[in-house]
């Protein structure tokens, strides 16, 4: 009886969580680091909290991010073989509310190690990437 009742409770504060399946992180400006598993990690610009869908800002997989009020950087790539690693700069502060095609079209990217720290450094984002575990 005691292992029914906890199953139902489980189940029931899975059930009522807002995102059961997805974690997601706020970044700003209705950006979110998007999650199912360790491989489908990307970053979205979605009007909806918890949607688990939107318009894709960087694909998957993200491997490392930082962000603050003002800038979200991240680092895409496969995390096994360590190929196709790619850079972004996205602007996180706007003088309007931004929609999507003003994200995309603040966001730099795809870049390469040598002109994604030039950009850093121009642009003077002092933010540092933290991998993802």
């Amino acid at each position: 009886m005691k292992i029914t009742r906890s199953i139902f409770i489980g189940l029931l504060l899975m059930l009522s969580s807002c995102c059961p399946f997805i974690e997601e992180e706020h970044l700003g400006n209705n950006l979110y680091l998007s999650e199912y598993d360790n491989v489908d990690r990307r970053i979205l610009y979605s009007e909806e909290v918890c949607s688990g869908s939107g318009v894709e800002i960087v694909p998957m997989t993200v491997l490392a991010y930082a962000f603050n009020s003002e800038w979200i950087i991240a680092k895409s790539g496969n995390k096994r073989t360590n190929s196709n690693i790619k850079y972004w700069i996205i602007k996180n502060k706007y003088d309007v509310e931004p929609t999507a095609e003003i994200v995309k079209s603040n966001t730099l990217g795809t870049l390469d190690l040598e002109i994604f720290s030039k950009e850093l450094k121009d642009k003077g984002i002092l933010l540092e990437l933290k991998t993802i575990e």
